[in-house]
């Protein structure tokens, strides 16, 4: 499994010849996972700003694959900031970068377990506005509190 998984990473990653140093070719993106910094959503937006890029957007399924991929082939570990928040209107999440709607459900959110049950995230209402790769909800979509600090995933 573990030889799948890095040949895999491989593929997708060896062809990283279109982005600058420092950050990697996931589908048609250039992606930088900052392990070295952890910022609160906003501060993580204006840190990837600095660098003429914003939170990464993650919309279909190769691109949320060959994330989680890069984070488990290069053994990283915590949290990841989006660049996805529903604090406009609640429960209403957009990608900011440009407004389009971030797709609900399976196969991105994370499931939760609680006394009721299975539940599908987003389920924090107006306290978890920010979208987050949450670790341990593996890596699937999670809405977190904007005051939280986690690692950005910055793209362009």
């Amino acid at each position: 499994m573990k030889a799948m998984i890095l040949l895999a990473g491989i593929l997708l990653f060896a062809g990283g010849q279109g982005c600058d140093v420092g950050w990697v070719q996931i589908q048609e993106s250039c992606f930088m996972f900052h392990m070295n910094v952890m910022l609160s959503w906003q501060d993580a937006r204006a840190f990837c700003q600095d660098s003429e890029s914003d939170l990464a957007k993650v919309v279909d399924g190769d691109t949320h694959r060959g994330v989680y991929v890069y984070i488990h082939t290069y053994g990283l570990s915590g949290s990841f900031w989006l660049g996805a928040s529903d604090t406009a209107s609640e429960g209403d999440w957009v990608w900011v970068t440009d407004d389009t709607r971030v797709e609900k459900g399976t196969p991105y959110w994370a499931l939760g377990y609680n006394i009721f049950g299975f539940n599908q995230e987003p389920t924090g209402g107006p306290d978890e506005n920010c979208l987050a790769l949450d670790e341990e909800r593996k890596y699937f979509f999670n809405d977190a509190s904007c005051n939280l600090t986690y690692h950005p995933i910055c793209m362009k």
